[in-house]
C-alpha cells in the first residue's frame, strides 16, 4: 500500500505540472494569436495565472530528466552485478572470496543470496541461518521492485524521498519478520542482525537489497519488542487516499480537455 501510495503521489504530481504548464503556457500572447480562443470563455475555464505556466514546465522537465538519469543508473547497477549470477550456487546461495562481512539479494530472476566468506565466519552457527533467510524474504515477493519504485517517484518529484525512505525500511522490516518466523525466534533474528552490523558489513550495490541498509539500530529494537499485527484499518484509509487521488486526477484531465476545446475550436 505504501509502494501503491508513492507511485499515486508521483503520478498526481506530474499530472498536476502538466495541468499548471498547459493552463499557463496556453495564456501567452504567442499560443492566443495562433489558437484565437473566446478571451472571456477562456479566463472563466482557465483559472492558472498566466506566471505559473514556465515554472511548471520547467519542474516537469526536470522530473523527466532525473527519472531518466535514475533509470539509466539502475540499469548500469544491475548490468554490473549480472556477472555474480554465472558464479557456482548452492542453490541459490553464492558466496564470495572476500574476509569483509557483506551479504545482499540480486533483483531479478533467477534471486540470487550474494554472501562473502568473511560473512559467516563473523556469526555464531545459530545465527547463520537468520540472514539467508532474511535475503529469501526479499527475493520471493520481489522486492526490488517495490524499491525500484521508489526511487522512480522520488526522481520525478524529489519531495517524496520521505515516503522513499518509509517504504525502504518497511521492506526491511518485511524481510526481518518474515526470517524471525522462518527460524522461530525475534530475539534470534536481533541478535544476528545487530551482530552483523557490528562485524562492518557494507551496505552493497545500490540496486540490490541489502542486509544492513536501512536503520539497522531501529530494525534490532522492533525484533526486541512484540511482533507487530497487520492494521487493516490503516490500510483501508490509505486505499481511500489513492482511490480520492484517481478520482482528482481523472477530474483534472476531464478540465484540462475542457480547456483545450475552448482554446483550439
Amino acid at each position: 500500500m505504501l509502494a501503491a501510495i508513492t507511485a499515486v503521489a508521483a503520478v498526481a504530481g506530474v499530472w498536476g505540472l502538466v495541468v499548471l504548464a498547459a493552463g499557463g503556457l496556453g495564456r501567452v500572447a504567442e499560443v492566443l494569436a495562433y489558437a484565437h480562443p473566446d478571451r472571456a470563455v477562456l479566463a472563466a475555464a482557465d483559472p492558472v495565472p498566466r506566471v505559473l505556466g514556465m515554472p511548471a514546465a520547467v519542474l516537469l522537465v526536470g522530473g523527466l530528466l532525473r527519472l531518466g538519469r535514475t533509470f539509466r543508473r539502475r540499469r548500469r547497477e544491475v548490468r554490473a552485478v549480472a556477472a555474480l549470477r554465472n558464479q557456482p550456487t548452492a542453490d541459490d546461495l553464492i558466496v564470495l572470496a572476500d574476509d569483509r562481512p557483506d551479504a545482499n539479494a540480486l533483483p531479478g530472476r533467477p534471486g540470487r543470496i550474494v554472501i562473502t566468506s568473511g560473512m559467516p565466519r563473523a556469526l555464531p552457527a545459530a545465527e547463520r541461518a537468520v540472514l539467508p533467510a532474511h535475503e529469501r524474504a526479499h527475493i520471493l515477493p520481489r522486492h526490488d521492485r517495490y524499491s525500484a519504485l521508489g526511487d522512480m517517484a522520488c526522481a520525478l518529484n524529489p519531495l517524496l524521498r520521505g515516503l522513499r525512505d518509509h517504504l525502504g525500511f518497511a521492506l526491511e522490516r518485511w524481510a526481518d519478520e518474515d526470517a524471525a518466523q522462518r527460524v522461530a525466534s525475534r530475539p534470534l533474528a536481533a541478535r544476528s542482525l545487530a551482530r552483523a552490523a557490528l562485524a562492518g558489513a557494507g551496505p552493497g550495490p545500490a540496486t540490490a537489497l541489502a542486509y544492513l541498509r536501512h536503520q539497522v539500530t531501529a530494525r534490532v529494537q522492533a525484533l526486541q519488542g512484540t511482533r507487530p499485527e497487520s492494521r487493516r484499518s490503516a490500510a483501508v484509509l490509505a486505499a481511500a487516499l489513492v482511490v480520492a487521488t484517481a478520482l482528482a486526477l481523472i477530474d483534472a484531465a476531464s478540465a484540462l480537455g475542457r480547456l483545450l476545446e475552448i482554446r483550439y475550436p
